[in-house]
């Protein structure tokens, strides 16, 4: 069972004056769920747990500032507090007081930064592959490879233009699921459709909007922003997950107290569209252990 990604924005202004496209999905007569976007991600890494999510939760979610359908930043901010604030232009438009946080990858920086900054609003926080940010640092002192990236999009996007073309090129090969079934990046249970939906998504991306946001959220490590987070929180890993270094979780999961881990194995950074059950279940299940979530009714 999938779920349509075709969901009519709505589009309001955020703290600046940046226009965010959001959308709402399931019944909101339901309990609230936020979902934080992933740099350049569209819903399709999610497209077989929303399913199951939308049973019990009415979905809230938008795309980041200067990605998909949102406009560009008014004031040029690129960084995870700009994207915490947008969340909270999106709450305070849906009429939502407090609710559970649920993110994905870069996502999980966005997330912790609004749960940083606003504890009375976040009542859970669910990371699947989440990370607080790249600290250069690691590179030297783990061998943490994935550190870099953030520092290579910020030269890549000096170079949008080829970068952006090989992109749209790549996502319109028609055998390009076959390529990455074959490739062994996505473990076997992977929803290759919807692994070639995200990056036909993120080839529509305006490319230098992209990168530098990617730059900005990853490579914006912010240890102290784990601090005074209250909420209770759940963490997701994969084992084969190249992309966020086992350091990075074990960090989230020790500054936050009682912090939940569930560690798939054979899962990599691509979790949700690997075991969408299974994740849709743990998240279900967490869910249910917390008090009842507060909302007042939309206009």
């Amino acid at each position: 069972m999938t779920a349509s990604l075709e969901h009519e924005p709505r589009f309001i202004g955020s703290f600046d004056g940046t226009m965010l496209a959001v959308r709402s999905l399931g019944n909101r007569e339901l309990p609230p769920l936020l979902l934080v976007p992933s740099v350049g991600s569209n819903l399709a890494p999610w497209r077989r747990a929303l399913p199951r999510l939308l049973e019990d939760h009415h979905i809230v979610t938008w795309d980041l500032r200067g990605l998909h359908e949102s406009g560009p930043p008014v004031t040029n901010r690129l960084d995870a507090g700009a994207h915490a604030e947008d969340a909270v232009a999106v709450m305070d438009e849906a009429g939502l007081d407090a609710l559970p946080v649920l993110s994905w990858s870069t996502g999980g920086r966005i997330a912790v930064e609004l749960a940083h900054r606003y504890p009375e609003r976040v009542t859970a926080l669910m990371l699947a592959c989440g990370m607080n940010g790249y600290p250069l640092g690691r590179l030297f002192r783990n061998l943490d490879i994935p550190v870099v990236l953030p520092l290579l999009a910020g030269v890549a996007k000096h170079f949008a233009s080829v970068f952006g073309a090989g992109l749209r090129t790549m996502a319109g090969w028609p055998e390009l699921g076959g390529i990455v079934r074959q490739s062994g990046l996505l473990a076997p249970t992977a929803d290759i459709g919807a692994f070639v939906d995200m990056l036909k998504g993120l080839a529509q991306c305006d490319t230098k909007a992209l990168l530098a946001t990617y730059e900005k959220v990853a490579g914006d490590p912010a240890p102290g922003a784990l601090e005074g987070i209250v909420a209770p929180t759940m963490l997701v890993l994969g084992d084969k997950d190249r992309f966020t270094p086992r350091g990075l979780s074990e960090q989230i999961a020790a500054a936050i107290p009682g912090t939940e881990v569930h560690e798939y194995e054979g899962a990599t950074h691509f979790l949700p569209l690997e075991f969408p059950a299974r994740l849709s279940g743990d998240i279900k299940e967490f869910l249910d252990r917390l008090p009842g979530v507060t909302r007042e009714e939309v206009p």
